[in-house]
C-alpha cells in the first residue's frame, strides 16, 4: 500500500491510527422509529430500532468519508431497551487495523448511552477497508466486471 501526495487519498489504512476516538454524535429516538422498526421485523415488542454496526460505521465515516470502509462483520450487545424520546449519545474508537489474505480490515467499537446514562449498546465492527485512493465500492464492481 502506498501513498499518493497531492489531491488523492492514501490508503484509509495508512490513514487510521489505533486507539483514534472518532467524533461522537448524538440522536433522538422516535416512537415513529420504533414503530417502523416493529413492522419490519414483524415484533410488536422489538426493542432497539438501531443496528449497533451502523453505529460505528457511522462515526468512521463521519472522520474518513464514504466508501472508505464497509461492513465484514459485526458483534453487539444490547444492554437496556430504548426510550421513545430519549436522546442516544455514541461514542467510537478504532481499536484494531490488520491485513489479512492481503486485505486490508479496521476494526471500530462504539458504546451508545442514553440521556439518563444508561448502557443501551456496545458494537465492535470489522470493515474490509479500502486498498487504496479509489472508493472500496469500486473495487468491488471491478472484481464483478472481470470475466
Amino acid at each position: 500500500m502506498t501513498i499518493v501526495i497531492g489531491t488523492v487519498r492514501s490508503s484509509i489504512l495508512d490513514e487510521v491510527r489505533v486507539g483514534e476516538t472518532l467524533d461522537p454524535f448524538e440522536y433522538v429516538i422516535t416512537q415513529e422509529m420504533l414503530d417502523e422498526y416493529r413492522a419490519i421485523v414483524d415484533n410488536p415488542s422489538a426493542a432497539y430500532p438501531t443496528v449497533a454496526g451502523r453505529h460505528s460505521l457511522r462515526a468512521f465515516v463521519s472522520r474518513y468519508g464514504e466508501g472508505r470502509a464497509m461492513n465484514a462483520g459485526t458483534d453487539s450487545t444490547y444492554f437496556n431497551p430504548v426510550v421513545a424520546g430519549k436522546r442516544i449519545r455514541v461514542e467510537a474508537k478504532i481499536v484494531d487495523k490488520y491485513v489479512r489474505r492481503e486485505k486490508p480490515y479496521i476494526v471500530v467499537e462504539s458504546t451508545a448511552i442514553d440521556e439518563d446514562g444508561r448502557l443501551i449498546e456496545k458494537s465492535r465492527l470489522i470493515a474490509k477497508a479500502a486498498q487504496d485512493a479509489k472508493p472500496l465500492f469500486g473495487e468491488i464492481a471491478e472484481k464483478w466486471e472481470k470475466p
